[in-house]
């Protein structure tokens, strides 16, 4: 299904590449998740995520900043900068503080805590839909809340049964 024509009263989960085509930005699809975050922003669309989620992105966004101030590839030296160096540190995490702000103006995203009882059925779910672990927990903290929308370029979700993937 194509993101743009999204328009439920149900709720969709955002998965991180969906704000990482934002922010990095993509130019390809970053126009469409634009386009998608500001019904987010403005209400017309209830959207839900998870602290997993974020986190995830706030990781490949350190690593970008890392690797954009040292102009190399690797992320091996870019972590280990990250941990012996705290100006360099302070300078990653920058991008990290603009998305936090980014997140926090998303008047119409939820945020729902991952439980121990998701941790549990990731496994499960993992193995029966093929899922790498971080995907697996997103499913198990969507089934928790009752949530069969997902807004996605990860393909491995069209696997999953009663689950509508909604890509840009």
């Amino acid at each position: 299904m194509i993101l743009a024509d999204y328009s439920s009263e149900h709720p969709i989960f955002i998965d991180a590449n969906i704000f990482l085509d934002y922010t990095l930005p993509n130019t390809e699809f970053g126009g469409f998740v634009s386009d998608f975050l500001e019904r987010v922003e403005l209400q017309d669309i209830a959207a839900i995520t998870t602290p997993a989620v974020l986190n995830e992105v706030s990781y490949i966004l350190l690593l970008q900043r890392g690797m954009t101030i040292l102009k190399t590839e690797n992320k091996d030296t870019v972590r280990i900068k990250i941990k012996a160096n705290g100006h360099f540190s302070h300078l990653c995490y920058d991008a990290v503080d603009t998305f936090n702000e980014f997140i926090c103006g998303l008047d119409g995203l939820k945020l729902i805590p991952v439980q121990p009882e998701d941790y549990l059925l990731a496994s499960d779910l993992g193995r029966a839909y093929n899922l790498l672990p971080i995907d697996a927990l997103h499913l198990s903290a969507m089934r928790r809340a009752h949530i069969r929308n997902i807004a996605t370029r990860d393909r491995d979700f069209e696997r999953v049964d009663g689950i509508v993937v909604w890509s840009p």
